[in-house]
């Protein structure tokens, strides 16, 4: 049999099985896992442009956390790690070996970070002339040999959802506001059937985790690692975290650093655990899981010339609000379009002179999975919380069934903004990779991957 490689084919069901399990409680089982990520080896941090030293030490432990599910027809995989991003051809690797041992499909197996900033970054390129092979190949052991022991890990197991809240812990960095958020805190508890022991949490909020910003040069998990330890010490099992739609939303901040990571921690944690003690989970779920490759268009850049007439005029308007003592708020929307058009004349001119080179398309991959009512929707990159907050709804409205967003799996595109943000500007619109309509196509393709298994029912 040949196998095509993930990023040239559009996945489905095998056969659309999954689409119309008839699994029995006697079928499902469930298995977790948890393996260390610290490399034995001195390698450098991602998230900061101007952190250029390796790590000192391990603050705390850094995880791979993998849930598996088999409900007798079908099985998918979901792992978290306390990365920042990771890049298509190291979750290849990893697919492929938890694939060879466990017979799992590709496209049925998620490979997530949480975006935490203190972390070794393999998708960035090494610096002071240390090799990214060894850190690939490591994480690549680590994260196979968590999704392979979740899987042979397995017993008869229940498990069900529910929404918790946490509010006033964020706000809309781009919009500036405490509006335009994702509050929502989603919980799936997965427990022995039996014994109603812990088998493991699956968990999403969205926040940025830049808390201990670009001096810190000792790995921590951030706040997403201190709130799954106290999970595991409060209800046992494994408590995997994945990050929802954060591209433009950041964590509120006070005082020392290392003591907010803890408090952040324990109130996430905290809302976990009262969310999940709610749960009944029940025992006959099933599960199932597709995928499709989208092809993305690059951002469009001006030209240089271009964008220096609209730099210049942006630069006037903002200086003339400040002179004019304009409100706040104008001023800081007048500053982003200065970030805007500074960025894209920098960008042309690298263009223009060779030192920057565009790939002329990006491949994004959608993948859907369902466990129980639960619809999971994956996406590879910061997508923007509007996106998120609509496709939630669709789903409740069209065919009432709970959802959460994970970004930052299976590959990272970079910021995944929206169109009215990209006419806005600002620090994501700036650096973003791809179009304006990267957002849009990535809400519609899941919404066309739900919509055929509804048919297929």
């Amino acid at each position: 049999m040949t196998r095509l490689p993930l990023a040239n084919v559009r996945f489905w069901l095998p056969v659309c099985l999954a689409l119309c399990s008839t699994a029995t409680a006697a079928d499902v089982t469930a298995g977790a896992a948890r393996v260390s990520i610290v490399p034995p080896f001195p390698t450098h941090m991602g998230g900061f442009g101007d952190r250029m030293d390796t790590f000192d030490g391990a603050k705390d432990e850094l995880f791979a956390r993998a849930l598996a599910f088999h409900d007798g027809d079908n099985a998918v995989i979901i792992i978290g790690s306390d990365l920042m991003a990771i890049d298509k051809q190291l979750v290849q690797r990893a697919r492929d070996a938890i694939t060879e041992k466990t017979g799992v499909p590709a496209s049925h197996i998620m490979i997530s970070c949480a975006h935490n900033h203190s972390a070794p970054s393999y998708y960035q390129k090494a610096r002071k002339g240390i090799s990214e092979l060894p850190l690939e190949d490591f994480l690549v052991k680590q994260f196979a040999a968590a999704g392979i022991e979740a899987y042979e890990n397995r017993v008869p197991a229940s498990a069900g959802f529910e929404y918790g809240e946490i509010i006033g812990a964020t706000r809309n960095r781009q919009q500036n506001n405490e509006d335009i958020l994702d509050t929502t805190v989603g919980v799936l508890r997965v427990e022995e059937r039996d014994s109603g022991d812990v088998i493991g949490l699956l968990y999403n909020f969205t926040g940025h985790p830049v808390i201990l910003g670009s001096k810190n040069l000792m790995l921590s998990g951030e706040f997403p690692g201190w709130a799954s330890r106290t999970i595991e010490q409060v209800l046992g099992g494994v408590a995997l975290f994945t990050q929802g739609a954060c591209g433009d939303v950041t964590v509120h901040r006070q005082g020392d650093p290392w003591s907010e990571i803890q408090r952040l921690g324990r109130l996430i944690a905290g809302e976990v655990i009262k969310t999940a003690e709610f749960i009944r989970p029940a025992d006959d779920f099933t599960v199932a899981a597709a995928s499709e490759i989208l092809t993305l268009s690059p951002k469009s850049i001006p030209p240089a010339d271009q964008s220096k007439r609209a730099l210049a005029a942006a630069e006037a308007a903002y200086e003339e609000a400040v002179k004019s003592d304009a409100p706040d708020q104008l001023q800081r929307q007048l500053r982003q379009q200065v970030d805007l058009h500074s960025a894209h004349m920098r960008q042309a001119k690298m263009i223009a002179s060779g030192e920057l080179e565009r790939p002329d398309t990006y491949e994004a991959e959608v993948q859907v999975m369902r466990i129980g009512d639960l619809v999971t929707v994956a996406v590879p990159g910061e997508l923007f919380v509007e996106y998120a907050l609509e496709l939630r709804a669709r789903i409740q409205q069209t065919y009432d069934r709970p959802m959460i967003l994970v970004g930052y799996a299976n590959h990272y595109l970079g910021y995944i903004v929206t169109p009215r943000a990209m006419q806005t500007g600002g620090y994501e619109a700036a650096v973003s990779r791809v179009g304006p309509e990267a957002g849009r196509e990535m809400v519609e393709t899941a919404m066309h991957l739900l919509s055929s298994w509804e048919r297929r029912k």
